[in-house]
């Protein structure tokens, strides 16, 4: 019995770690510090972040959950270990808005040296969000019937309004980053760290970028919109495990004129109408015949032009950025007001170890994997809370893709 007795003590103490990490910890038979995480950010530090939920996970997945006080303090009591720290909060702003606050501290090491005034900064990044998201990306390809390799030109992607208020949107375009995928070669970091582009509050839009036509997108209360990216037909006719996207309501990319590739851009099913037809601003290689939207790990985003057609802002020549600081079409980018981008999403595949992201902090803080080739997306999971508070599906929306996105084993579109 005193053997069974000691098992158990074992087994439950990392639970009694869990439910004592923001309590008095007197009475325990182990060593614990006090570790203050204080909000902050650039502007600001302690100031305006009170009552936000503050996690430590240390190296084995434990985790250790505080609220901040007045002060934006999370007073932590942790054992001795190396922790990570993070927040991830959202603030309704009403008219389809919000504010979505993130930060991510590594590598914290809580020696039996810790004092308690050692405060760790964790700054925030802030961002004005939208309540239009991306819901899915599918972009891989599936298998062939006959095993002879896979089909991977029937990208699509879902976007939808995360709240039951009904939202108008100028000039709606979908846009790529550089490089187009995760494991290539990325020259724009500077000596800081940062990508170059993050201090200056924009994403670049490689090579071109669609468009919605007509001056403004109505998104309904929780409608949803599926683009087809490439070859907006019935694929399951020649591809068992493909997508049909022979219906009304899908819209897709099509715009022969620029990208004349055929076989990337068939004539769309007749049952889409022609209005529902994405076009393009063309401004990279002119040779490109198809948009170059990676097939493994793109950076993927969705902006919304204030105050200027698609057109001009793609021809003004003002706006030009080069990729790597090249001066050619290959390298050839718009910059993308983050202000401007409603939501993002970084994939990183999993047939490569090598990564840098590509989407500043400002539209998305962090990256999910997928694998290629083998009918899976990348989707946004399901807000728990708020889908039952709200009696609907809620998509979680943190801004980081670790938190929102997971990969789905079987495109949505094939359920």
């Amino acid at each position: 019995m005193k053997m069974r007795h000691t098992v158990w003590s074992i087994l439950l103490l990392p639970v009694a770690l869990l439910l004592l990490a923001c309590h008095d910890t007197d009475s325990l038979h182990y060593d614990v510090h006090e570790v203050n995480v204080r909000l902050g950010d650039s502007l600001r530090l302690a100031d305006d972040f009170g009552g936000m939920e503050v996690k430590l996970t240390d190296t084995k997945g434990s985790v250790f959950k505080c609220t901040t006080d007045e002060d934006g303090v999370a007073r932590f009591q942790v054992p001795v270990g190396v922790y990570q720290a993070s927040v991830s909060y959202s603030q309704q702003l009403g008219e389809g808005r919000k504010l979505i606050f993130n930060g991510i501290e590594n590598n914290i090491v809580v020696t039996d040296g810790w004092l308690s005034a050692d405060d760790v900064h964790l700054w925030l990044t802030v961002t004005n969000s939208s309540t239009i998201i991306i819901r899915e990306l599918y972009v891989g390809g599936c298998p062939k019937d006959d095993g002879s390799g896979w089909f991977q030109r029937d990208k699509y992607c879902i976007l939808c309004n995360n709240c039951p208020e009904r939202v108008v949107l100028p000039n709606l375009c979908l846009g790529i980053g550089t490089p187009y995928n995760s494991f290539g070669i990325n020259k724009n970091y500077g000596e800081d760290g940062k990508l170059v582009y993050e201090r200056e509050g924009f994403i670049p839009a490689s090579n071109a970028f669609w468009y919605f036509q007509g001056d403004e997108v109505v998104f309904e209360p929780w409608e949803e919109k599926v683009i087809a990216l490439n070859g907006a037909i019935d694929h399951t006719q020649t591809y068992s495990q493909s997508i049909n996207f022979a219906h009304a309501g899908y819209y897709c990319t099509y715009d022969i004129e620029q990208y004349i590739n055929t076989n990337f851009y068939p004539v769309p099913a007749d049952v889409i109408p022609t209005s529902h037809y994405l076009r393009v601003v063309k401004y990279g290689d002119e040779m490109e015949s198809a948009w170059p939207l990676s097939t493994s790990s793109p950076a993927f985003f969705i902006f919304s032009l204030p105050d200027r057609t698609p057109l001009e802002f793609g021809n003004d020549a003002d706006n030009i950025w080069y990729d790597e600081g090249r001066a050619l079409p290959t390298f050839t980018c718009k910059r993308v007001s983050t202000d401007w981008v409603l939501d993002g999403v970084e994939v990183y595949s999993t047939a490569w170890a090598e990564a840098t992201k590509r989407l500043t902090p400002a539209v998305d803080v962090g990256y999910v994997y997928m694998d290629r080739r083998v009918g899976h997306s990348v989707e946004r999971r399901v807000d728990e809370a708020e889908t039952r508070r709200m009696g609907h599906i809620v998509y979680q929306d943190t801004n980081n893709s670790c938190n929102d996105f997971y990969e789905r084993p079987k495109a949505s579109l094939r359920d």
